[in-house]
């Protein structure tokens, strides 16, 4: 689940309580009769194409392409369809240059993982904006004025709908690319396969996915692993704040580490940490820092260089680094890592659409989300290091439209196989909490991991274990699982 500051800061729920109707007959009639053709690509993986109707819910006669990929040498297995997060994350990209640590070695040799990208990202039919310079100063420039005036909300309004603008030129509306219409497309895949359920294996964002087609299709739901969990039911500002809170956590949870260190860039308390390092944000709001490269370290940067190195605690190190080059005045590593967080290329452009399609599939969710409720002051005040930069989450969607093809949705309906939901207690970018409250609504087996960092399956050794004793069907005996 991506966290995103300052401009970015969207947000990701979904919500609601009817059962959901089927989409057209003659849409699925006239799809499910496209044969997967397979074709070698990317040196020892297939991929195939195939059509999915842009609207499910009526005829409009237009289509969005879809690309799936698998390993070469696994059709012979039993499928599972996987998705890495987001929303705007490229599931092609994701299993290309990670398939050999995805899950276990038991996982790989048991399972066709297959993967797609999404409607609105990567290499299906996507999100494309046209201003790459504007997208650039959104998630590097710095503000012209005073976070959190009116003078900056009014500017940041005004560049978020220039640029959701920019991106709604070429191709399909992006009212199209909403989960739902995603999870719609899932359940296309499971009929090409040919079987009745669909295995699934979702991390993050990839979780929401998975709870929504569990919602529309609760009879076809078979292995379903959701790996640090998204409450759908969460209202947005509620959402946003458990981000805050979680990241706030982490932060903590890495200066405990770091001042333990002797290479420690901080000193004193945790909490005298952080005065440090808000301080340290709040001079990059006026004042950049030169870099190893032809540009500066902002303030947007430095919080996304922050933020990446805070999903893990193998990558604390980073932060310990890139904070010993800052506070002695070089932005270089905080540069190199927002860089990595944005998939910017070092010679400038963006190798995937992942911020475009992050905002665009976000705000098209608002459609079926419950109203935010307020708590501005909450947000502002739960961290006293990034509360300052995500209190304005009422702008984040400025230009970009609600989507279409959505309905209310009744999560708590009985699934035709039980799921698994895999929870971390030191989860900053969906909080241990969300997993406690998506096994009640799915009524799930709970996997809880007592530990640090953002999903856990193939990282942790008993999540591994207790996941692919579930895969492979064996009687877990409890709802509750745990993980020390």
């Amino acid at each position: 689940m991506r966290f995103r500051a300052l401009v970015f800061s969207t947000l990701f729920v979904l919500s609601g309580c009817t059962a959901a109707p089927e989409p057209s007959p003659t849409l699925v009639g006239a799809l499910e009769d496209q044969i997967l053709a397979w074709e070698d690509c990317d040196g020892g993986f297939e991929c195939a194409t195939i059509f999915a109707p842009l609207d499910w819910m009526s005829d409009t006669g237009d289509y969005v392409q879809l690309k799936l990929m698998r390993k070469t040498g696994t059709s012979d297995l039993e499928p599972i369809l996987a998705n890495p997060g987001g929303p705007g994350s490229s599931a092609i990209k994701w299993l290309r240059e990670g398939y050999e640590t995805t899950g276990s070695s038991w996982f790989r040799e048991n399972f066709q993982i297959v993967v797609f990208d999404p409607r609105g990202v990567g290499e299906s039919t996507a999100v494309v904006c046209e201003d790459q310079q504007l997208k650039d100063e959104l998630l590097y420039g710095q503000p012209k004025f005073e976070i959190g005036s009116e003078e900056d909300i009014a500017d940041s309004k005004e560049q978020i709908a220039r640029f959701a603008e920019s991106c709604q030129r070429q191709g399909p509306s992006v009212e199209y690319f909403n989960t739902q219409q995603t999870a719609r497309d899932m359940d296309l895949i499971r009929l090409l396969f040919g079987i009745e359920q669909l295995n699934f294996l979702g991390f993050s964002y990839g979780t929401e996915l998975g709870a929504t087609y569990a919602a529309l299709f609760p009879e076809r739901v078979g292995k379903f692993v959701l790996d640090g969990a998204v409450d759908p039911t969460l209202d947005s500002s509620t959402s946003l704040l458990g981000q805050i809170n979680g990241f706030d956590k982490a932060l903590r949870a890495y200066l405990e580490d770091c001042l333990k260190q002797t290479d420690c860039p901080f000193e004193g308390s945790v909490d005298e940490a952080m005065t440090t390092i808000a301080g340290f944000l709040q001079a990059r709001e006026v004042r950049a820092l030169p870099t190893s490269e032809e540009r500066e370290l902002g303030i947007s940067a430095t919080i996304a260089g922050m933020i990446v190195t805070l999903y893990s605690q193998e990558t604390w190190i980073y932060l310990t680094q890139a904070f010993q080059q800052g506070l002695a005045g070089d932005g270089s590593l905080f540069l190199i890592l927002a860089d990595f967080y944005n998939d910017r290329n070092p010679e400038g452009g963006y190798s995937t659409n992942i911020n475009e399609a992050n905002i665009a599939i976000s705000c098209a969710d608002n459609a079926v989300k419950p109203k935010s409720l307020e708590r501005l002051d909450e947000i502002r005040s739960a961290s006293k290091v990034f509360g300052r930069y995500y209190a304005y989450p009422e702008i984040g969607c400025t230009g970009w439209p609600e989507g279409i093809g959505m309905i209310p949705l009744n999560y708590k309906v009985e699934l035709a196989n039980k799921p698994m939901i895999v929870g971390t207690t030191g989860d900053p970018a969906t909080p241990y909490e969300q997993a406690v409250s998506l096994a009640e609504l799915l009524g799930g087996n709970l996997l809880t991991l007592r530990g640090e960092g953002h999903t856990a399956y193939g990282s942790n050794s008993c999540v591994t274990q207790i996941v692919d004793a579930y895969l492979e069907g064996a009687d877990l005996g409890t709802s509750t699982l745990n993980c020390l």
